[in-house]
């Protein structure tokens, strides 16, 4: 009698770890539906930002260009501290490659006005060698129209 008592306690134990477990995983992935859905938020919102501002291919000059790409930078931080909130790490590195290709050709166009020398971008790639911009673009396909626009910044 005691061994069915024991038996039945283990199982009764073991049913409430795997709810406990279930319900988990359950809350795990609501949680990241909760994070795309604020990063699909956060897309648009940029997408509001980005539109306020001329685009850099409509610049006059060197000097106009490099200001145009900053500013569109600087419409990307609150995007940024969103994905950051997010937590997905991954997601948040390749957007920062993206803003770090954007920021050392802004300086090369600085230096163009100073120099002379001929300013270029260079398209970042992640630790594959795929393109960053399509994997961005590929992520979230509200971020898509962002991403074209900001991969692009001759445009």
């Amino acid at each position: 009698m005691a061994g069915i008592v024991a038996g039945a306690v283990v199982l009764v134990a073991a049913c409430g770890f795997a709810v406990a477990g279930v319900v988990q995983v359950a809350d795990a992935a609501d949680d990241d539906g909760r994070d795309r859905v604020r990063v699909s938020d956060s897309c648009a919102a940029l997408e509001v930002r980005l539109n306020r501002l001329a685009p850099p291919g409509a610049a006059a000059n060197p000097r106009e260009r490099a200001r145009a790409i900053r500013d569109e930078n600087a419409a990307l931080v609150p995007f940024l501290d969103d994905l950051g909130r997010a937590g997905d790490e991954r997601l948040a590195r390749r957007w920062t490659q993206l803003v770090t290709a954007r920021t050392a050709y802004a300086d090369a166009l600085d230096r163009q006005v100073a120099s002379g020398a001929p300013a270029f971008f260079v398209a970042p790639v992640d630790e594959r060698g795929d393109a960053v911009a399509q994997r961005l673009s590929g992520r979230h396909d509200q971020c898509a129209a962002a991403v074209r626009r900001l991969a692009a910044p001759d445009l």
